[in-house]
């Protein structure tokens, strides 16, 4: 029987629409934020309730304090060892480190959506990478690192459609060369969220031409970087389960288009056309990729993916018949049909970004439990709780890296290789950063020790970014400026940790001692 994988891509996109709609933008959400306001009142509230009103309040406003670890007797510690051909690298993408080119669609937005400092700092960056790269790359290689990611900006190569701007390339094969230099592998990913305005203006990812748009720029990109310096690693799309969320759901990030409640059928269709260019767009560039590189003398297969942020879930309440119906639910269309959609044919290997779990509560109300703060056209809300809403000791949010470790044995069985494309903390002290790194890597071991076929681990960042989600410059990286310099860089304490498990390629024995806390079993 001959199959129709058209068809049924498009089915598998409809629900990945579906999902979006749904359940990242504000189609169930605003029954939680209506809990945030204190003025909001049911049609149906009245002065008797108001307590219910409050507690509810209280919930989705407070942080939740985590439990401490249930520690278990264990067996004494050992060294652990990674794979020999285990890639331990970095990341970072070209717009939160370079700054934001003026020929995109970020500038303008970054300008008018947040306040200063942003605006006083050329480009909108505290960093700049085009002038700093030798002395990035001179310490990774201090600390060993063998593969580093930059995600590109498609504006800085073509401002103008089909103009594309050699001196982009010129700095670029200097930028990748420096990496060589210092025995580090280059990973090019081709987008981490920025659009040139020309490609916006034309419709972004409602234009039918988009994914041709793409794919273009991706082949630009191997015949001028990818062929002349035999680069391996490559992504097509940095998180396109973000970029369809805020950019054509919630609408908070340009194009800025929304969907406006269940009955929106303008939006919904919108987002769908959206999902299925994107997807075109991969398997266009990823097809273009290898044609232009296979035929290139390489000891090396080339390798191309894209680096997806499924989300990780867990029940409120685990005893909860709800609460784990929701997270099978979430975890179905959120964390799996995206990634299953793109199956293994057009993707050479699973990237996987891990910050933190979501905790799930749903709330229904159904007789007799009926809760007064839904409503007979609002009867049910799914409660999300991140894990910077949880309260763990001092640290800045809850680290579970139990949750890492689930992810990655949902796609053990896929079929392809698995690579940890993005695993940070903003930690401007450098004081627990070691701990993150050292448990995360342990939840890797592990899997690989449970027949995971993981190839790699990329901690985001190298140095210091801006981040597009608040405008804030934040703490991720290895380095930090001395003395507040915006010239002069040097390793945080923690990187010097890392630097000894990439060398060594193990954890020893007394670092896993040492952050054991949270090694051992957790409540959940």
């Amino acid at each position: 029987m001959k199959i129709n994988w058209n068809f049924t891509v498009n089915i598998l996109i409809l629900v990945i629409a579906v999902l979006l709609i749904i359940i990242q933008h504000d189609c169930v959400k605003p029954f939680l934020k209506n809990l945030r306001r204190p003025d909001y009142k049911s049609s149906r509230q009245t002065d008797n309730n108001k307590s219910e009103q409050t507690n509810k309040e209280q919930i989705a406003e407070s942080p939740v304090v985590v439990n401490s670890p249930v520690v278990k007797p264990a067996a004494e510690f050992q060294d652990i060892k990674f794979p020999d051909n285990f890639l331990f690298g970095t990341a970072y993408s070209d717009f939160q480190i370079a700054g934001i080119n003026k020929n995109s669609d970020w500038y303008e937005h970054a300008n008018n959506t947040f306040p200063p400092p942003i605006n006083r700092y050329s480009g909108i960056t505290n960093q700049d990478l085009i002038k700093q790269f030798k002395e990035d790359f001179s310490l990774g290689e201090k600390i060993g690192v063998q593969i580093h990611r930059i995600s590109m900006e498609w504006s800085r190569f073509e401002p103008k459609e089909g103009q594309f701007d050699m001196e982009a390339v010129k700095t670029y094969r200097e930028i990748f060369s420096s990496m060589r230099s210092n025995n580090i592998e280059p990973m090019i990913c081709l987008n981490h969220f920025p659009l040139p305005n020309w490609f916006v203006e034309r419709g972004c990812w409602e234009n039918i031409k988009a994914p041709y748009y793409y794919s273009r720029y991706a082949e630009f990109l191997a015949k001028n970087l990818g062929a002349p310096l035999k680069i391996k690693w490559w992504l097509t799309f940095n998180e396109p389960q973000v970029i369809l969320a805020q950019s054509y759901a919630k609408g908070q990030w340009p194009p800025y288009k929304r969907i406006n409640g269940f009955y929106d059928e303008a939006g919904t269709e919108r987002i769908i056309k959206a999902a299925s260019l994107i997807l075109d767009a991969h398997r266009l560039s990823y097809r273009t990729i290898h044609r232009i590189l296979d035929g290139e003398k390489s000891e090396n297969k080339i390798m191309v993916g894209w680096a997806s942020a499924p989300n990780v879930f867990y029940p409120q309440d685990p005893d909860s018949p709800l609460d784990k119906a929701a997270v099978n639910f979430h975890t179905a269309l959120l964390t799996m049909f995206l990634d299953s959609a793109v199956g293994n044919a057009d993707r050479d290997f699973i990237g996987l970004n891990y910050y933190g779990r979501s905790k799930i509560k749903f709330h229904v109300s159904l007789w007799p439990n009926m809760l007064r703060w839904l409503s007979r056209e609002k009867p049910f809300a799914f409660q999300w709780e991140q894990s910077e809403q949880r309260k763990q000791g001092d640290r800045p949010k809850e680290f579970y890296p139990q949750a890492l470790y689930d992810l990655i044995m949902k796609f053990k069985d896929s079929g392809a290789p698995i690579m940890i494309t993005e695993n940070g903390l903003d930690d401007a002290e450098d004081k627990f950063r070691e701990e993150f790194i050292v448990i995360h890597l342990k939840a890797v071991h592990d899997a690989i020790r449970d027949g995971a076929n993981i190839i790699g681990y990329q901690y985001w960042s190298l140095s210091d970014t801006w981040e597009p989600a608040d405008g804030r410059f934040a703490s991720f990286g290895l380095t930090e400026k001395v003395d507040g310099s915006h010239k002069i860089r040097q390793l945080r304490p923690s990187a010097v940790t890392y630097g000894q498990i990439i060398k060594t390629h193990k954890i020893s024995k007394e670092l896993l001692e040492k952050h054991k806390e949270l090694l051992l079993t957790q409540e959940n």
